[in-house]
């Protein structure tokens, strides 16, 4: 799975972030598979687009998630 467009989202107090069209994505949560989350699985992104936030973001991202809508989901 991947974002199928750029995807805007607000999140965790960062304010209005984006995540680009074509981000790899997973079911994955700590409790096991769950189809109806999408979560960003791939973060070289915020490197490249937020460098003042980079630790700050990743971490949170890497530990809370960032979960994308279903219309904003394309299976691959």
């Amino acid at each position: 799975m991947v974002t199928s467009q750029d995807v805007t989202i607000n999140f965790r107090g960062y304010g209005d972030i984006v995540i680009p069209k074509g981000t790899r994505l997973t079911n994955q949560t700590a409790c096991g598979i769950d189809k109806s989350i999408h979560f960003v699985n791939e973060y070289g992104w915020i490197k490249t687009n937020y460098p003042e936030l980079r630790y700050l973001l990743l971490h949170d991202a890497v530990h809370y998630g960032i979960d994308i809508p279903k219309e904003f989901v394309q299976f691959v």
